[in-house]
């Protein structure tokens, strides 16, 4: 779809339960106020659920309307194929649990900032994946992740959010049997095996924050299918996780890794399939994909685009440094407490301290240029601190582990930095970046000492 085929309408489509209270008194004014500021007309409507907010696209909404979904990703799941049959577009708003959808887009979690770097974004189609005829946008698990959403305590999900996922998928972990599949993918010979987990994802993210691959986008016309097999050790679970929270689950010797558009899993029949947090089917399945058939308001930073009224060389590698660099310092402060070693204390809370100082002026340096163009998710970075917690809780070499992780996590940070071209960026910009790369030299050599 075209901007050109867009009628100027928006319909604001809000889940009732999640609406902040004050929007309830005043019509979402705020939200409704930032599309109108873009030039739409915009309608806001509350919904009790999905269902609900189907029914009014089905009769209220024309082609070319822009609707606008606040809910998770649930709700997303829920009306993709609504959207596209309608041939509106959709702006996904942020107001679930793990929002991996939005994630995969780079929409920020604030809800009004969400709002604005969608609608002052770009048109991008996107794939959809099916599975046994019903649609999902981020990815489809048997095995642990479908016998854990059974498990999920709606108090607990409601007071920790995606920390209750990790819960959930520790004891059905420990508890489930593994699955016996046969598992064909794309012209591939099947292959028998004995499996804990298959997930296929379309999405960059799923599962609350975690990443197959790390240049897994929403387009790419590809399904990434990652699976663990049942002979793999609880200790040997702790690595896969940490290597999806870092996108590398390819590399990992633990499990097996492939990428195609069309997937095939036959036996363990009747056991269910969780697309998006929900369960949608059952084994045996049949995955595909259909490219590029769902149309969405996706920021620039998602397109690869800034701010052209005002740039400078290397903005969109500038701009990554940013964003990485806030992560580094969020998992730093996040290690701290998790951390047993005194040494490894030091390291953590001196160079949070000082890249957060770093980063304070870098921001500032980068914001009239409309960088950065997203935010990290404080949800994903609770997910991680539980993760490390267990680890320490479990291996005795938790620190090395999690020095291991600051390594990687730093050194792909210093390339990306590498890419900069210092001398030909405003001065104001270069000097935290140069102090980066000393910092970022600094903690890896602490590292390596620690690591000794």
């Amino acid at each position: 779809m075209k901007s050109t085929e867009l009628t100027g309408k928006v319909c604001i489509l809000l889940t009732r339960h999640k609406v902040p209270d004050a929007w309830r008194d005043n019509g979402a004014e705020p939200l409704r106020a930032i599309f109108e500021d873009a030039g739409y007309r915009a309608e806001l409507e509350l919904c009790d659920d999905p269902v609900a907010m189907n029914d009014f696209i089905s009769v209220s909404c024309e082609r070319g309307d822009i609707v606008v979904i606040g809910g998770g990703d649930g709700t997303i799941n829920a009306v993709i194929d609504t959207v596209i049959k309608a041939g509106v577009v959709m702006v996904p708003l942020p107001l679930g649990t793990a929002n991996d959808f939005a994630r995969s887009l780079y929409i920020p979690d604030d809800i009004l900032q969400a709002a604005r770097a969608a609608i002052n974004g770009q048109i991008a189609m996107l794939d959809i994946g099916r599975v046994n005829g019903k649609s999902f946008v981020n990815a489809a698990s048997i095995g642990v992740p479908a016998d854990a959403r059974k498990r999920i305590d709606p108090d607990l999900k409601r007071w920790t959010g995606a920390i209750s996922y990790a819960v959930a998928n520790w004891q059905s972990w420990n508890d489930m049997k593994p699955l016996e599949l046969s598992v064909t993918c794309g012209d591939n010979p099947a292959r028998n095996l004995k499996l804990r987990q298959l997930t296929v994802t379309n999405g960059q993210y799923f599962g609350g924050g975690l990443r197959p691959r790390e240049n897994k986008r929403l387009d790419d016309g590809k399904l990434h299918m990652f699976a663990i097999q049942a002979n793999v050790d609880t200790l040997s679970g702790m690595d896969i996780a940490a290597e999806l929270l870092f996108g590398s689950v390819d590399d990992s010797s633990y499990a097996i890794s492939q990428e195609c558009d069309d997937i095939r899993l036959e036996g363990g029949e009747g056991e269910p399939i969780l697309a998006d947090g929900e369960i949608i089917s059952q084994l045996p399945a049949h995955f595909t994909l259909e490219a590029k058939v769902l149309p969405v308001f996706a920021p620039n930073a998602f397109h690869g685009e800034t701010d052209r009224t005002a740039s400078f060389q290397d903005q969109e590698i500038v701009n990554d440094v940013a964003l990485d660099a806030l992560d580094l310092s969020l998992r730093l402060s996040a290690i701290y407490p998790m951390a047993t070693d005194n040494q490894m204390k030091a390291i953590c809370h001196d160079t949070a301290n000082r890249l957060r100082d770093i980063n304070r002026r870098l921001e500032l340096a980068l914001r009239p240029y409309g960088l950065p163009t997203s935010s990290p998710d404080p949800d994903l970075h609770s997910l991680e601190q539980l993760r490390d917690r267990a680890m320490s809780w479990m291996l005795p070499d938790a620190d090395m582990r999690l020095a291991r992780g600051l390594k990687n996590q730093s050194v792909e940070l210093g390339k990306t930095l590498d890419l900069c071209a210092l001398d030909d960026i405003p001065g104001d910009i270069s000097a935290p970046l140069k102090d980066m790369k000393e910092l970022i030299g600094d903690l890896q050599q602490s590292l390596d000492e620690f690591q000794a």
